[in-house]
């Protein structure tokens, strides 16, 4: 089966380079929790090593990556919609069909997984270990009623990771209204200071209300004229440096988290924004092998952390769990190599007997939804239907 992104052409390298950053970000996060979810121990540093160990921590900045999904998410569905001069029952149908069979068939075989890990964790692993979060989540019980709303994508205990699928789910069920608020060139003004006042809401981060601005700038992206500023890219490097260590210069200010989001989203609207709209092409976004961890970074992001909590395990009960803690960058850059090896290769195979079948299925049902060929469709432009449904 070939890839579900080519396409031809400038239009082909858009759309690696937006797998490409997907992967990358997926990365980010897989080396995130690796330095993140355990309680290593806190060696002597002078203060420039603490400063030079600071400076490569939160280049690893987990969260700014998962804000950076949801703006790609947005930008790319928006692909698959502008086509359509109009929302149409047939469309819409046919957008959540694929969705549906982009999201559920990995998860279900993720939770899977996850339920082994926290067997396996919780049973060899000594307590205060883990982060709370995840100490949490690892004593959470495993029943009927936990599996069956994870499987629905509500209950998130079982696997960490499935949060920010919680909150795609969400946005998914509203984006064909958003994408026609933001084509309105009036209506998007007053949407986008809707979402930004629902962003700033005192809700609990896991609801997940603060990312509806990620989800509205990213759908506005290929709706912007495809001319830029002379110094964008400069703008956009600072974007990428914002992106990655606003967490670390505002850590003594002790705002509430939705702020850091916020500013997240901005800048990674700024990068995903030139990156589409520039023409630039970045050779080291086009070449084949991040191009592939972009395909395959849905399993990665989805089962990385089941199989590091198992390598964790099984090399605490090889070597010892206190000299695992005991030599925290050690840890961290091999527990990080092991678990991307393996769960690439996971994720390989996944991606072609599970994700890219079934995803297929979607899209042929999808099309016999729509039944004849998209109603009163627009001028060709970047073909990313079935780039789309990849996030």
């Amino acid at each position: 089966m070939s890839s579900v992104t080519e396409t031809s052409g400038t239009e082909r390298h858009y759309l690696h380079q937006l797998t490409s950053l997907r992967g990358v970000a997926c990365l980010v996060v897989l080396f995130g929790h690796a330095i993140q979810v355990f309680r290593y121990h806190n060696p002597q540093r002078t203060p420039v090593q603490g400063g030079v160990h600071d400076l490569i921590t939160y280049a690893f900045n987990a969260e700014a990556a998962v804000v950076l999904f949801f703006v790609l998410s947005g930008c790319v569905l928006s692909l698959s919609l502008r086509k359509y001069a109009h929302m149409t029952p047939r469309i819409v149908g046919s957008f959540y069909i694929k969705r549906i069979f982009r999201i559920y068939p990995l998860l279900w075989f993720s939770i899977g997984l996850a339920v082994l890990s926290m067997v396996v964790a919780r049973g060899l692993v000594p307590d205060g270990v883990f982060v709370g979060w995840l100490a949490r989540n690892l004593h959470t019980p495993v029943s009927v009623r936990n599996t069956v709303a994870s499987l629905a994508g509500v209950f998130t205990r079982y696997n960490g990771p499935m949060w920010s699928l919680r909150v795609e789910l969400m946005y998914s069920v509203v984006f064909p209204l958003l994408f026609v608020l933001m084509r309105g060139r009036t209506a998007r003004v007053v949407t986008l200071l809707a979402l930004a006042v629902i962003a700033l809401l005192p809700v609990p981060h896991e609801v997940g209300t603060v990312f509806a601005l990620s989800f509205g700038l990213g759908a506005l992206i290929p709706l912007l004229p495809g001319t830029l500023g002379r110094y964008h890219g400069w703008y956009a490097l600072a974007a990428l440096v914002v992106l990655l260590y606003d967490r670390y210069a505002l850590a003594g200010l002790h705002l509430p988290e939705r702020i850091a989001d916020m500013i997240e989203t901005l800048a990674a609207f700024v990068v995903i924004r030139d990156l589409y709209a520039s023409g630039r092409q970045y050779r080291i976004l086009l070449s084949r092998p991040v191009i592939v961890v972009g395909e395959l970074s849905y399993g990665i992001y989805l089962m990385h952390l089941p199989i590091m909590l198992i390598v964790f395990t099984l090399a605490g009960q090889r070597m010892g769990t206190a000299a695992l803690l005991a030599h925290p960058s050690l840890t961290q850059f091999t527990l990080g190599v092991v678990t991307a090896v393996l769960t690439t290769a996971l994720a390989g195979l996944t991606y072609r007997v599970l994700e890219l079948p079934l995803h297929n299925i979607g899209r042929r049902l999808g099309r016999a939804v729509l039944d004849v060929a998209p109603a009163r469709p627009l001028p060709p432009t970047q073909d990313a239907d079935t780039h789309a449904s990849r996030i």
